[in-house]
């Protein structure tokens, strides 16, 4: 949920909730990383965010604060370097935590029953996280090609909690083993998600080209749309049915978002198609810059410790 705000100084104290010894950052060479470096990582993260949403404390204070429609690419992009920190930041990751922290601490408002609802509302603030472990799983077929193991399902939610205290998400309540996500995670469908009208916009940004009004001097704006609009349907076609394929059929029922056959069989074609592309190409093409720089950055390391391992620097006389 990335909101532009400007923040006032805070105490630490009022709105953190995990000291930095608390925090543990996510290793370069986990599935974790390996999965939020790749490019195929922005949809998904797309049905995690209209997930978010419709919370309904989440979806007031995004339909009120956020600029995802003003600025839909911009915001999008900023979200993305956010999570990018989170996972290969290193103590720049920690940092980036507290920053969304404090970002976050004034957004309040008032919504439609006259309630006060705050940005950091525990409930609210623990979902963002949240929502990332479900939409791993359901990613999971079409990213690798088949279902996490069970040992795999344990470490993808062993990071989700690393992520969450990078993220300041306070732990009260917050489920710490898979087992106990389950109850939680059917709780949300059953009792708090909702057809927020937030969330039923962005499902219709995601079939709508992206306009260039404000990126584009005025007397090129109407060729810069129509180019846009033609050269945004595969990545379109590829976001949307992304973003809803790996939805709960439960969520995707809230919603009121049809899916078939059909559209299935395409996802797992286009998908089919990324992974041979994944195999082939550098990883220079297929990775976000800072994922791709930091993986590489983290083999180097470990090529250099086995070298160290490997011999002695000096030779001393046991006489």
């Amino acid at each position: 949920m990335t909101i532009t705000q400007p923040s006032p100084v805070l105490s630490d104290e009022s709105v953190l909730s995990h000291g930095d010894d608390e925090i543990e950052l996510i290793s370069p060479d986990s599935l974790t990383a390996e999965l939020v470096g790749r490019f195929t990582f922005l949809p998904v993260n797309g049905a995690a965010f209209v997930m978010q949403v419709m919370h309904p404390v989440i979806g007031d204070i995004v339909g009120k604060y956020s600029v995802y429609r003003t600025d839909p690419m911009g915001r999008a992009v900023r979200s993305i370097d956010s999570v990018m920190r989170w996972v290969y930041g290193g103590q720049e990751a920690i940092e980036e935590g507290k920053r969304l922290r404090r970002m976050h601490q004034p957004l309040q408002m008032r919504n439609s029953e006259g309630k006060h609802i705050s940005a950091l509302n525990p409930e609210a603030y623990q979902w963002v996280i949240a929502t990332a472990f479900p939409t791993s799983l359901k990613a999971a077929p079409l990213v690798l090609g088949r279902e996490f193991t069970p040992d795999e399902v344990e470490e993808i939610y062993r990071d989700n909690l690393r992520i969450a205290k990078i993220v300041q998400v306070p732990m009260n309540g917050f489920p710490q083993t898979v087992e106990e996500f389950a109850p939680y995670y059917e709780n949300m469908i059953d009792n708090v998600l909702v057809a927020h009208p937030t969330a039923l916009e962005l499902v219709r940004q995601m079939q709508t080209a992206p306009r260039l009004d404000k990126m584009v001097p005025a007397p090129f704006v109407r060729f810069a749309n129509t180019v846009a609009h033609i050269a945004s349907v595969p990545g379109q076609k590829l976001n949307y049915l992304t973003t809803v394929g790996v939805m709960d059929p439960r969520i995707r029922e809230i919603l009121g978002v049809t899916w078939s056959d059909e559209e299935q069989r395409e996802l797992e074609r286009i998908h089919a198609a990324i992974r041979v592309a994944y195999r082939v190409l550098p990883e220079r093409l297929t990775y976000f810059p800072l994922a791709y720089h930091a993986r590489r950055h983290h083999d180097a390391i470990k090529k250099m410790k086995k070298r160290e391992g490997a011999g002695a620097a000096y030779k001393v006389s046991r006489s």
